[in-house]
């Protein structure tokens, strides 16, 4: 990976820049940055406020996010930078969402089942893929060209989950 290739340093600057690009599309689009993992970046949509297109506002923002790290990708290979490659998964459902932590350290975020299965969806998707769960695909399908997956084992889950990969808009919705 990057972070192997390069010195603490470059490393930051590469995460800054990268978290910079990315929440840029999530904050466009009322999702909110719960946090980072690494150079993982794990967004909400729907809390703490809800809209009734919050399944479509994180495929759109997925999909933003896709074509924003290719055209960086574009000017990282002409700098002689190695192209970055990112898998996003997305899960809609119910969820726990408030202040967790102690009294020192409290932080806003959600919990719950739905949440494990958008980070598992996430380890399913490869290079430049968004994976999303059949919960997701229904409220989104007629905004989304998708194709349907073979059902996917995850750690965690009992029954192999039905996914799907979205391959771009079918349209302009708004």
């Amino acid at each position: 990976g990057i972070g192997e290739r390069s010195n603490p340093t470059e490393f930051r600057a590469f995460l800054d820049r990268f978290y910079k690009l990315s929440s840029r599309a999530i904050l466009d689009h009322d999702g909110i940055v719960d946090k980072f993992v690494g150079d993982e970046i794990m967004a909400l949509f729907g809390a703490p406020v809800s809209h009734p297109d919050d399944a479509y506002r994180a495929v759109k923002v997925a999909v933003e996010q896709v074509h924003i790290l290719e055209e960086w990708n574009r000017v990282r290979v002409v700098e002689g930078e190695p192209a970055i490659h990112i898998g996003i998964g997305i899960n809609t459902g119910s969820v726990v969402a408030g202040y967790l932590g102690s009294s020192k350290a409290l932080e806003y975020t959600v919990i719950g089942d739905v949440v494990n299965t958008a980070s598992r969806l996430c380890s399913v998707a490869g290079a430049g893929e968004i994976i999303i769960s059949r919960n997701t695909f229904e409220l989104v399908k007629d905004y989304f060209e998708t194709q349907e997956l073979s059902p996917t084992q995850v750690k965690g889950k009992a029954q192999a989950l039905q996914v799907y990969k979205v391959l771009g808009e079918k349209r302009s919705r708004r």
